[in-house]
């Protein structure tokens, strides 16, 4: 599904441009009707009827929310990519569903091969003791880590399936 997905918005923001810029660069002609009543046929590149303003304006917006999608898709799929190449540990799609900071903490987890004192994890997140300490009992309670005490702190390892 999350193929597709992206397939989806590449067509989407490939299409888009195209309409773009062929409206854009090549427009079509327009009847000018003025107070004395004559018409005039033009096809100034200064013109374009309201049809072709609405077109135009619905391309923009798909161009930035597609191009958008894209980047922020392609920003998840560059942390989960070294999670994909190790086969069975860590499931990405499991990671497409965690909060940020929750997908932060298990990436570092990850990175140091599914083992790390749970100290080591505030120094490399970065986050406070406490906001990592409820990140953890988030992450052990849908079943993704376990927690064992160790020392003075805990030794928190990512569930193996």
């Amino acid at each position: 599904m999350g193929r597709f997905k992206i397939i989806l918005a590449v067509a989407i923001l490939i299409s888009s441009i195209v309409i773009l810029f062929s409206k854009l660069f090549s427009p079509s002609p327009i009847q000018i009707t003025l107070e004395t009543g004559q018409e005039i046929t033009t096809q100034n590149p200064q013109y374009f009827a309201l049809s072709e303003v609405l077109l135009l304006v619905v391309s923009s917006f798909l161009i930035g929310g597609t191009a958008t999608y894209l980047y922020y898709k392609s920003d998840i799929k560059g942390k989960v990519s070294n999670i994909i190449s190790n086969g069975n540990r860590g499931n990405p799609a499991i990671l497409n569903l965690l909060k940020p900071d929750e997908r932060k903490v298990f990436v570092a987890l990850h990175h140091a091969r599914g083992e790390m004192l749970q100290n080591a994890l505030v120094k490399k997140s970065g986050l406070s003791k406490v906001k990592v300490t409820r990140i953890l009992s988030r992450l052990e309670k849908k079943g993704l880590i376990m927690r064992h005490r160790h020392g003075l702190t805990n030794k928190v390892k990512i569930k193996q399936e």
